[in-house]
């Protein structure tokens, strides 16, 4: 064979090589290619989704975490402002912070003030426990039970206080006052 008959041989089987490529590529691999494609897109759509998922699941878990913490805060709160007026409670708490601070009571009266009516439906009334004593010590007595009355579990508002020389046997006693205190306990409405 002559050398241009096997140029001519070798560039017609390089074309029908570059047409079976093509052939193959558009019948078979070009549809395989699609098909990846939207194996890729779907693959991605639903990481995505997973995503967001397990996001919403994460913030669903820290909501339920935090109504669980609800119970908790709910028991601090009732011992601060209790469920009911509590009455010896609150007079079994005077008693041991007068004993704490070695001051003795010469007077003691409760009044219990109903909660007022209101409109808001998730919010508990307040009722309040109106408490007027009158204490007799000495000076450190006295001031440290104002600190504790005001440092205790219970909410205590001290509306008014008056300090006096203690009167004992119609003369004055050496040393000793006299704290007379109005006190507003709280309590809330169940």
């Amino acid at each position: 064979m002559k050398s241009s008959t096997k140029r001519i041989l070798s560039i017609a089987f390089a074309f029908i090589f570059f047409l079976g490529t093509i052939v193959i590529y558009g019948n078979f691999i070009r549809a395989e290619l699609d098909t990846v494609e939207e194996k890729r897109s779907l693959l991605v759509s639903k990481e995505s989704l997973f995503e967001t998922q397990k996001t919403a699941v994460g913030q669903v878990q820290n909501v339920i975490s935090q109504f669980q913490n609800v119970g908790q805060l709910r028991e601090t709160v009732s011992f601060a402002i209790p469920e009911d007026p509590s009455v010896t409670d609150a007079l079994n708490q005077f008693y041991a912070i007068a004993s704490e601070n070695r001051v003795d009571f010469e007077s003691f009266s409760v009044t219990q003030i109903p909660p007022e009516p209101t409109k808001q439906l998730l919010v508990s009334r307040l009722g309040v426990l109106k408490i007027e004593t009158s204490v007799y010590g000495d000076y450190e007595g006295i001031k440290g039970f104002l600190e504790s009355l005001e440092t205790n579990v219970r909410v205590a508002n001290v509306k008014t206080a008056n300090i006096s020389a203690f009167e004992e046997g119609g003369g004055l006693a050496s040393g000793l006052f006299t704290l007379g205190l109005s006190v507003e306990m709280y309590y809330q409405e169940k």
